[in-house]
C-alpha cells in the first residue's frame, strides 16, 4: 500500500508540473495567410498553316495537347486553303506585316534568302538538339549548313503504287514486287488490259512527279536543287522518261487520258470503283482506301530504270524572323516536330512521319498492318528532294501547264517539247542567280 501511495503522489506531481508548463507557454497567434501569387498571363502565339478540313481537325488536337502540356502558352491559328495560303502570306511578308510566329511551309529555300524565317541553329546548339532521328534526306530543304538551319520537317511525300489484289487475281497476273522495272510495269499493264477485267491498268499523277521518273532514268532535272546553274531537261534521258509515261496512255492505252491524270481525286475514285488496277500516290490515300471493304489492296515501291529513286520531300515548320516570342515559338515548334506532335498527326494515317522513331513505332505500323507499310519507309530511304530555288516554281508551272500538256495528249514528242522549252528554263535560272559576294 505504501508503494502504491508513493507512486500516486509522484504521478500527481508530474501532472501538476506539466499543467503549469502549459499555462506558462504563450499562446500562438493565428498565422497570416500568405499573399497569393498573381497568375501569370499566358503568352499567345500564332500558328499559320494550310490544309483541308480533316487537317484542321488534327491540328486542333495538336494544339489541345500542347496547351495542356504548356499552360503558359496559348496558340491561335491563321488558316487558309492551299491555293490561297502562299500568295497571301508572301504578300504580307513582302509588306513587312506580321503573319504568325510559327509557320507550316513548303519549298523554304525559295523564301529563306528573303529573310522571312529565323535561323534555328543557335537555339539547337544551345541545347544540343538532336537531328539524328529525322530521315536525313528530308532535312536538305531546311539545312543550308551546320550554322544555318531554318526549319524542321513534318512528313515525307513519298510515292508508292497501290494495287487491287482482286483484279490481279481475276486477270491471273502476278502481283508487282519490290525491285520491279519500267519494263515490268508496262508488261503488267498490258497483261491486265488483255485480260479485259478492268478499264485502266495504271494511273499516275502528271503534275510535278514526272521529275521522279527522270531521276530513275539517271538524270537530274537541275545540276543543283538549291543553287542550280543549268538544267538537264534537254538530255535524252529526260525525254525518254517523259515519253515512257506518255506512251502508256497514247500508245499502249493502259492509262487514262491527261484530263484524268491531272486530278489525283479522280485517280482515287477510279481505284475505289475498281475501274483502275494500279494507282500512283502517297500515304494520304491510305485513310480513303482503308474504307474499302469490297476488295483487298496492297502497295509496292515505284519501278526503277537505271536507278531506284523516289521523293523525300514534304512540308515543315518554321519560326518567323519577326516573331516577338522566339522562346515560346521554339517551344511550340519543338513540340510540332517532336515525337508527340508527330505521333498525333501520324495517328490520323495521312502521312509518313519525318522521324524514324515515330515511323517505326506501333502508332504508324500497327493500325495499318493489312498492307505492306514498310514499303513507304523503304522508299523514303531512296528519296530525293524537290528542286527548291528562286524560279523553281515558275519553271515547274510552265512545264505542267504548257510544255508537257501536248506530250501527255500525244500531240508532240517529249524530246521536241523539252528542247523547245530549254532556252526559257535556262533564262529563268540565269535571272535567279544569287548576287556575287
Amino acid at each position: 500500500m505504501q508503494r502504491y501511495l508513493a507512486r500516486l503522489i509522484f504521478l500527481l506531481a508530474v501532472s501538476l508540473g506539466f499543467t503549469a508548463c502549459l499555462a506558462a507557454t504563450p499562446q500562438l497567434s493565428t498565422p497570416t495567410p500568405p499573399t497569393p501569387t498573381p497568375e501569370i498571363e499566358p503568352v499567345t502565339i500564332t500558328w499559320a498553316y494550310w490544309g483541308d478540313p480533316w487537317e484542321v481537325d488534327i491540328n486542333k488536337k495538336v494544339i489541345e495537347v500542347f496547351e495542356r502540356d504548356h499552360p503558359n502558352i496559348k496558340v491561335e491559328t491563321f488558316h487558309r486553303r492551299w491555293n490561297d495560303y502562299f500568295d497571301e502570306v508572301r504578300g504580307k511578308f513582302a509588306k513587312g506585316e506580321a503573319v504568325a510566329d510559327v509557320l507550316f511551309w513548303s519549298q523554304a529555300p525559295i523564301d529563306i534568302p528573303k529573310g522571312y524565317f529565323m535561323n534555328l541553329a543557335p537555339l539547337m546548339k544551345a541545347e544540343n538538339y538532336d537531328l539524328d532521328d529525322f530521315y536525313q534526306g528530308l532535312l536538305t530543304q531546311y539545312r543550308l549548313s551546320d550554322d544555318a538551319i531554318y526549319g524542321l520537317p513534318r512528313d515525307s511525300d513519298t510515292k508508292v503504287i497501290f494495287y487491287n489484289k482482286r483484279i490481279f487475281n481475276r486477270a491471273n497476273v502476278p502481283f508487282p514486287k519490290a525491285g520491279w522495272t519500267w519494263a515490268d510495269l508496262r508488261e503488267t499493264s498490258l497483261a491486265l488490259k488483255e485480260a479485259g477485267v478492268v478499264e485502266y491498268s495504271f494511273a499516275y499523277e502528271v503534275n510535278n512527279w514526272w521529275m521522279i521518273w527522270m531521276w530513275q532514268n539517271g538524270t537530274p532535272v537541275f545540276d543543283d536543287k538549291l543553287f542550280p546553274t543549268r538544267s538537264f531537261l534537254g538530255e535524252p534521258e529526260a525525254a525518254e522518261a517523259v515519253q515512257f509515261l506518255a506512251d502508256l496512255t497514247n500508245v499502249d492505252q493502259v492509262t487514262p487520258p491527261y484530263e484524268v491524270l491531272s486530278r489525283s481525286e479522280e485517280i482515287a475514285r477510279l481505284f475505289k470503283e475498281e475501274k483502275l488496277a494500279m494507282a500512283f500516290g502517297n500515304h494520304a490515300l491510305v485513310p480513303t482506301f482503308s474504307e474499302i471493304d469490297t476488295f483487298e489492296w496492297d502497295v509496292v515501291g515505284l519501278p526503277r530504270q537505271k536507278v531506284a529513286a523516289n521523293l523525300a520531300a514534304g512540308a515543315g515548320y518554321f519560326i518567323a524572323a519577326d516573331t516577338k516570342h522566339p522562346d515560346e515559338a521554339w517551344t511550340f515548334l519543338k513540340f510540332l516536330a517532336g515525337p508527340k506532335g508527330q505521333a498525333i498527326f501520324t495517328e490520323a494515317g495521312v502521312a509518313v512521319p519525318a522521324r524514324k522513331s515515330v515511323a517505326e513505332s506501333e502508332i504508324f505500323m500497327k493500325p495499318r498492318a493489312s498492307y505492306n507499310i514498310h514499303t513507304f519507309l523503304e522508299e523514303v530511304e531512296i528519296g530525293q528532294t524537290d528542286p527548291a530555288f528562286p524560279g523553281a516554281n515558275e519553271i515547274i508551272d510552265m512545264m505542267n501547264e504548257e510544255v508537257l500538256v501536248p506530250v501527255w495528249r500525244g500531240e508532240q514528242p517529249a524530246a521536241q517539247a523539252l528542247q523547245a522549252a530549254l532556252p526559257e528554263v535556262e533564262r529563268i535560272i540565269d535571272e535567279n542567280q544569287p548576287p556575287e559576294q
